[in-house]
């Protein structure tokens, strides 16, 4: 219920109602000015408690800003670099948003605390100084009142006349202090409704300022944000990857867990116990041992992990081995020892080993002999030894001896040459992948997660064994066959391209691309990839612009089929690009290898369609917007016939005579088959000599474990057989004998020549 109003009527008469009515008037200025002050309490609580999250989120910013990235490798992609600077980024935002706060809470005081202080005192407090005035009149006129009607009658006429002015002056003056304050409690209850709520919106009109400017903020940050998130899930992509391919890499390690380590300048690392002989006892101590078989030099640190703190402070010990000697059981305690003598020292070492298998490649490491009790009965087994051609061109008996015991007691020989993979980048692997391509394009260019989507397994291999058969390979129909479905289809491409013997961009240039996709500025990375991209073999070259097209497609279709060219090259880069040996170090630049896959989407027209930009073209020239005339056909030149090899013999095979190469050709090249208008680049040619394609040809070479034939070429000879059973198979080709066309044959520089 609200307040009564008072009247100035009421004031007249001094009714009780009156008072009580100015009672409640005043009980009601009372809570208000108690509210007023924990009002005031609690704003100064806040804008401290303010000033301390303020601190706290400063404090929070700084940890965030000064947070630094450790990532495995020596080079980031850039997206690492974003991620590992979006925390900085996290930490400009806060500090951003708390200077806002900081100039909201230094006008705070003089917003709302002064003010309401202010109200208070003046309003609220000055109708408690009219309340007091108005009370104290009260007084004065009630005692008047009772002092003038104590008079008697029978006082003079002059103290009667001179009482009753006194009393209707304090009754006008009574009159006129009650009215006063009545009109000073209406006052101020009228001005708490625009005074002291005009300071509250104005201290809200503040903070709101600082809520909106944080807003303002996150719109800016906006964009980052969602790029950010984006390069979060291509990276939770790459990571899914890395590990698989790392936990694929760890169960081939369990298989061999034998094996030496990952130094590559050690032929053996590991952990053996050597044998210490003191005053009364002997002790076995652990030490980690790296020996090199070219210089013979053994490196022993003494280290238990059990007890080591770290390796500072280590004194390592370096020796070189002069011979090495299994251990006969029965001539100690322990098991799996052998014995080492080394320079400037007459004693031997003696080692233990892990294991038995651990000794063996050990004693196979350092040329190990056997006992002498035993080395009688192994020359007795020359005779047998000697069909594998060991040491027959050493000088000595007693050279070739060693060689017999270090390899054929500890190894198992064999001199049978490895058989090259079976060849895919034939005509019918590119039939192959071209039908694929086809039928993806015209079925599934739209269907949500292309390439990510796996197929069946049976259906997948069923379909690459059909695909690469010569004999079924024609009566394959995807493209209107409802039997094969999209991802079984787009399973059996990456299928295909994985089970090569050599990823289609090649052992020899992994390092060149991971390189390429290393370089800080984008200019710099598209430029080198597309130098390399050129010197891939002609039938890679091919194959590779084949599948790019293919992928720039789908990528041009992201919005529906959700494949951006990061997510393909997630789906393509450890495909295109391996490593020829597996280690976690090429596992960890899968991310490089999804990187350059992406420069080739994005680049297709610039790579594929254009020269390098530094392309050594020698002596030539384009003609702009004139088409050249045909080039005049060359006359046809009957390839030399191969030589055959000479028969095998206990040596290596004799260095075939290198077949001469055609002489470089220079000329003039020119546009041709491109109308104006045409979307298409021009394909530049020769007038008077070789096509763009020739000049690759050049940079590239042919053959190899690849067919000979151009793309699609069908072979003319062989007897109609699948040249391509299955992905695993190996090829039959003899290594004697009349040599097969893929034949390759070491030069007299030890090189390969390839068949032209």
């Amino acid at each position: 219920m609200g307040l009564q109003p008072l009247e100035f009527s009421e004031c007249l008469t001094d009714s009780p109602y009156f008072r009580d009515k100015l009672h409640a008037h005043e009980k009601e200025l009372d809570r208000t000015s108690k509210s007023i002050k924990l009002i005031m309490t609690e704003c100064k609580e806040l804008i401290s408690a303010a000033r301390n999250l303020s601190k706290a989120q400063r404090s929070f910013s700084s940890c965030l800003t000064n947070f630094k990235f450790d990532c495995i490798g020596s080079e980031q992609t850039e997206d690492e670099v974003i991620i590992g600077n979006s925390l900085k980024e996290f930490g400009r935002l806060i500090s951003a948003v708390e200077d806002e706060r900081d100039r909201m809470l230094d006008r705070a005081f003089d917003q709302i605390i002064r003010p309401l202080d202010a109200f208070r005192k003046d309003q609220i407090g000055g109708a408690k100084e009219g309340k007091k005035k108005f009370d104290k009149q009260t007084n004065k006129f009630c005692q008047s009142l009772d002092r003038y009607l104590g008079l008697k009658t029978k006082a003079g006429e002059t103290s009667l006349s001179e009482a009753d002015s006194t009393v209707e002056f304090e009754r006008k003056q009574f009159y006129r202090d009650s009215m006063q304050y009545v009109l000073t409690l209406q006052e101020v209850q009228e001005r708490k409704k625009f005074e002291f709520v005009e300071t509250l919106l104005s201290f809200m009109y503040s903070w709101l300022t600082f809520l909106h400017h944080g807003h303002e903020v996150a719109e800016d940050h906006k964009p980052f944000m969602t790029d950010l998130q984006l390069k979060l899930q291509k990276s939770r992509d790459n990571f899914e990857t890395t590990r698989n391919e790392a936990k694929s890499l760890m169960e081939r390690m369990l298989e061999k867990s034998q094996q030496g380590g990952t130094n590559k300048t050690c032929t053996r690392e590991g952990y053996l116990f050597m044998q210490e002989k003191k005053a009364l006892t002997t002790t076995w101590n652990k030490y980690y041992c790296l020996y090199q078989k070219e210089n013979k030099i053994l490196t022993m640190i003494p280290y238990n992990q059990v007890t080591a703190k770290g390796v500072s402070g280590i004194t390592t010990e370096t020796a070189v081995l002069t011979s090495c000697t299994r251990r006969a059981q029965d001539s100690i305690d322990k098991r799996f020892c052998f014995d080492i003598t080394v320079q400037d020292r007459n004693q031997p070492y003696t080692l233990q080993a892990l294991s038995e298998e651990d000794r063996r490649l050990w004693l196979d490491a350092m040329d190990g002999k056997e006992p002498l009790g035993i080395e009688r009965h192994l020359r007795d087994l020359s005779i047998v030894y000697s069909y594998f051609e060991y040491g027959k061109d050493l000088t000595t008996t007693i050279d070739r001896d060693v060689l017999f015991f270090s390899h054929q007691v500890y190894s198992a020989p064999c001199n049978k040459p490895e058989l090259d993979s079976e060849c895919l980048l034939d005509d019918v692997g590119f039939q192959f992948i071209k039908k694929c391509i086809y039928a993806v394009e015209t079925r599934g260019l739209e269907d949500e997660g292309l390439y990510r989507v796996v197929g069946v397994s049976s259906k997948v291999n069923k379909l690459t064994s059909m695909g690469l058969d010569r004999r079924k390979a024609d009566k394959l129909q995807l493209a209107v066959d409802g039997e094969w479905e999209v991802k079984t289809i787009t399973s059996a491409i990456k299928h295909y391209f994985r089970s090569l013997p050599e990823p289609l961009l090649t052992f020899n240039l992994y390092q060149d691309f991971i390189q390429a996709a290393k370089k800080e500025a984008k200019t710099l990375r598209v430029n080198d990839v597309h130098e390399l991209a050129h010197k891939l073999p002609e039938h890679n070259f091919e194959m590779l612009k084949l599948l790019i097209c293919h992928l720039t497609k789908i990528s041009e279709q992201c919005a529906v089929n959700r494949m951006t060219v990061a997510n393909l090259g997630v789906c393509f880069g450890p495909t295109l690009l391996r490593a020829q040996e597996e280690c976690m170090a090429a596992i960890m630049d899968i991310k490089f290898c999804n990187l350059v896959v992406e420069i080739l989407i994005d680049n297709y027209q610039l790579i594929f369609n254009n020269p390098p930009e530094f392309a050594d073209i020698t002596n030539t020239r384009v003609l702009n917007a004139k088409p050249a005339p045909a080039p005049k056909p060359e006359p046809q030149v009957d390839p030399p016939k191969p030589v055959a090899p000479p028969a095998m013999s206990n040596s290596f095979h004799s260095p075939s005579p290198m077949v001469a190469a055609p002489a470089s050709m220079t000329s003039s090249w020119a546009p041709t088959n491109h109308s104006v208008g045409s979307s298409s680049p021009p394909l530049y040619v020769s007038s008077d000599g070789p096509t763009y394609a020739q000049y690759r040809a050049k940079l590239r070479p042919t053959g190899g474990i690849y067919s000979q034939y151009s793309p699609g070429e069908l072979q003319s000879t062989g007897s109609g057989s699948s040249s391509t059973e299955s992905l695993n198979s190996k090829c039959s080709a003899s290594s004697a004998g009349t040599p097969q066309p893929n034949e390759r044959r070491p030069n007299s520089n030890g090189s390969q020549n390839y068949p032209l």
